[in-house]
């Protein structure tokens, strides 16, 4: 072989070599594709995927879909042709990776903060499908830490719901820190908790807040809640719902819980996330959901307002309306029972 030859052989070697080793290089992105579309109405084995007690059901027919996305897990990564491949695929998307799972948090923090976020959703979920039912729920303060050197150690536990301070009937957190706020260090507080089946009533003296001697401080840390004698649960991976899965997860709650048939037969897709009063959230990755939602047969998609931009262009033969809060996701759905109203129904 000449040497022009080998210099040749030697060159689309190093070449491919140089390709080989470009493609195996991890990239910083993530990539978003349609993941799997749950029926929270149908079953999961032998059970149903969604479990209520503690009030009268009356059932459904039809499918509500709760749509979800697939992402690169925090543990793996995307190569270059792997990125390149989510970018040109039109119901994939490549993102940064660290606008999904943020610099300096481990894995097992994000698991922990996605969980918390899944546990959120569904609690908000279910209140919001209470209220629009008229079903009775009393929103109260919830403890959800009590410090180990603090006052109120062996008399407050994690899980109890404050009712009164001092006598006056509390709803909020804040509430409970305005009448705090009024004591002295040193002062006796008295509570009143519901743990469990039990009211209690327990007396703390106050400290010192570390921080500001002259403010009253009883040692728990509190979270906005709600109490209710309805029980919600789900047979399936609940980390799969996230926060983006309330709107579903409140409109198969509602339908359950209330006569007749909001689905009416239909295969219903819903995204958003939902507050306790009932306000519909924007969420990411809509493209990717509303194509899983496709591909399982659904006739609608509910999506948050907020969002109708981000498909704006999308060839879809799924019916899509937006949304702000609950009660317009059960109108728009009465509505589309009839095609004399359906018109009347707001749509992206």
């Amino acid at each position: 072989m000449t040497k022009q030859g080998w210099t040749a052989v030697v060159s689309t070697a190093l070449f491919v070599a140089l390709i080989a080793a470009i493609s195996l290089i991890p990239v910083p992105f993530v990539r978003w594709s349609p993941g799997q579309a749950i029926n929270l109405l149908g079953r999961s084995g032998d059970r149903p995927v969604l479990q209520i007690s503690g009030a009268n059901t009356y059932g459904t027919n039809g499918e509500l879909l709760m749509t979800t996305v697939s992402v690169t897990s925090q543990d793996s990564e995307l190569s270059l042709p792997q990125a390149f491949l989510g970018y040109v695929i039109p119901d994939q998307m490549v993102l940064p990776r660290e606008l999904v799972y943020p610099a300096g948090r481990p894995a097992d923090q994000q698991q922990s903060y996605q969980s918390r976020l899944t546990a959120d959703s569904r609690r908000d979920a279910t209140v919001s499908a209470l209220i629009a039912a008229g079903i009775p729920v009393t929103p109260l303060p919830q403890v959800t830490q009590v410090s180990s050197s603090g006052p109120a150690y062996g008399k407050v536990e994690v899980g109890d719901f404050i009712r009164t301070v001092n006598g006056s009937v509390v709803e909020r957190r804040s509430e409970v820190a305005s009448i705090l706020n009024q004591e002295q260090p040193g002062s006796v507080v008295r509570l009143g908790l519901e743990r469990g089946n039990d009211q209690l009533e327990v007396f703390v003296t106050t400290v010192a807040a570390q921080d500001d001697p002259s403010v009253a401080r009883i040692g728990v840390e509190m979270e906005n809640s709600y109490l209710y004698d309805v029980d919600v649960q789900l047979s399936m991976v609940t980390d799969v719902m996230g926060s983006s899965g309330g709107l579903a997860l409140a409109l198969a709650i509602y339908d359950e819980l209330t006569p007749g048939s909001l689905l009416d037969g239909r295969t219903i897709a819903a995204t958003g996330t939902i507050t306790a009063a009932g306000d519909v959230g924007s969420i990411g990755a809509l493209r990717q959901k509303l194509s899983g939602a496709e591909q399982a047969g659904a006739q609608i998609m509910l999506v948050p307002s907020g969002n109708c931009a981000d498909i704006d262009g999308v060839d879809t033969s799924v019916t899509i309306v937006k949304v702000t809060r609950l009660n317009d996701a059960i109108t728009s759905l009465e509505l589309l029972k009839n095609p004399t109203t359906a018109d009347q129904v707001p749509r992206c």
